[in-house]
């Protein structure tokens, strides 16, 4: 990378590590309030469990056994309840993990409650490549897109995060997925990037193989660690560095020829946009579930992140909601400006509109061009298109230090270590 973007990229970076650490700090307890506006929300459903542990994931999931996910499957279901009864509307449906597809016959019924109360227009669910034939009878035909973690075809690679053992091959994760690929209408698929150690030709076969199978869509994260998976990849992988990142990120964007951008790390084939960051389409979800984010009002909510203190609190007919960020006005300004252009929908006249401003960012969208982030009709370049990627990367590298403190004192399975 050319010496001014290396630089360039160090010092926002930064800044967006400073701003995380600073602001991404909670309070206890807050309660969602329901907007007197009947305003509809996206809901978000967590699904804590994974049968291994991905050496290089930091998302909040514990040690798969099948009587706790049943149980947690009950647990979600009367917390869906509340939900409805306190009055909350839902259109739009994601799930997350985790592993959701783990149990296809409570994710159908829980999917079922969810349709019965409200008019969800459509259904995300991520997923892993082994799915089974019962989640594929039960939810082709309800889920409206699938988002499946694949993450490299790399063999080697696959070794060292430890997906070889637990999927497959790369041979036969192709073949697992060019079947599941026929059942639903919509099919994303992720890969990550930046791996200790990876080289241009190690990426230029994944995005070679990516296209044969020929998704709908197609996810391509930079490698993201909070604090100890950091110390867990480079246990694995070798040390992270960063100093190939935009010259691998020019490689995706120069050899995905069959497919249009649609943010700056997600592809489509097609009119339908449905994002895995689906903050950016919407300003406003709630979670459900242990350890789901939410944010409502200007607030950021957490849940439980304890098995045992989920199902006590929804025992005594509440919401798992366990602390809250406010965020003031100037801070919620940029937030949305990051997503607005991280998903290359910013138009200076709507956002101004949208957030009654008159020439209050000026300045900062004169800095981008001068930067050559964007041009000058707001339109990024292909590196504010990977400037806008680390800013976001950072902002959920936060994130996923806030889901490593939430762990503390809670065991592989979820329960509150102070109590065994």
């Amino acid at each position: 990378m050319d010496i001014y973007y290396k630089i360039l990229t160090k010092i926002i970076s930064s800044y967006m590590k400073y701003k995380t650490k600073k602001e991404l700090n909670f309070d206890y307890k807050n309660t969602i309030k329901y907007p007197k506006n009947n305003k509809e929300y996206l809901l978000y459903i967590h699904i804590p469990f994974c049968k291994t542990m991905c050496p290089y994931c930091s998302f909040h999931k514990y040690i798969f056994n099948e009587e706790n996910a049943k149980n947690y499957f009950d647990d979600l279901k009367k917390e869906i309840k509340i939900a409805y009864t306190q009055g909350f509307k839902f259109h739009s449906l994601y799930i997350g993990g985790g592993t959701p597809s783990l149990l296809p016959k409570e994710l159908n019924e829980t999917i079922d409650l969810i349709k019965s109360y409200w008019d969800i227009k459509d259904i995300s669910c991520e997923a892993d490549p082994d799915i089974s034939q019962e989640f594929i009878d039960l939810l082709s035909h309800k889920i409206d897109r699938l988002s499946i973690g694949i993450q490299t075809f790399d063999d080697n690679i696959l070794k060292q995060t430890k997906r070889y053992k637990k999927f497959g091959s790369s041979k036969e994760q192709f073949n697992k997925i060019k079947n599941i690929i026929k059942h639903f209408k919509n099919v994303n698929c992720d890969l990550i990037f930046g791996f200790p150690n990876q080289t241009k030709e190690q990426l230029l076969y994944d995005l070679e193989t990516i296209q044969k199978l020929s998704p709908t869509q197609i996810s391509i994260y930079p490698l993201m660690h909070s604090p100890s998976v950091k110390k867990s990849i480079e246990k694995n992988m070798g040390k992270i560095t960063h100093n190939n990142e935009f010259s691998l990120y020019q490689t995706i964007l120069q050899n995905l020829n069959n497919y249009t951008q649609i943010s700056s790390w997600s592809f489509t084939k097609n009119e339908n946009k449905i994002f895995d960051e689906y903050i950016i389409d919407y300003d406003e979800y709630i979670g459900l579930g242990s350890g789901a984010f939410g944010y409502s009002n200007d607030t950021l909510f957490i849940n439980t992140f304890s098995l045992n203190q989920y199902h006590q609190t929804i025992s005594n007919n509440t919401l798992s909601t366990q602390r809250y960020k406010t965020f003031n006005k100037k801070d919620m300004l940029y937030y949305r400006l990051m997503l607005s252009f991280f998903g290359f929908s910013f138009n200076k006249n709507d956002f101004y509109k949208k957030f009654n401003l008159t020439n209050e960012l000026d300045f900062e969208l004169k800095l981008m061009q001068i930067f050559k982030i964007t041009d000058t009709q707001h339109q990024l370049t292909t590196f504010g298109k990977y400037i806008f990627m680390v800013l976001l990367k950072e902002f959920y590298i936060g994130m996923d230090y806030v889901r490593e403190n939430s762990r503390k004192n809670i065991n592989k399975y979820g329960k509150d270590l102070i109590h065994t």
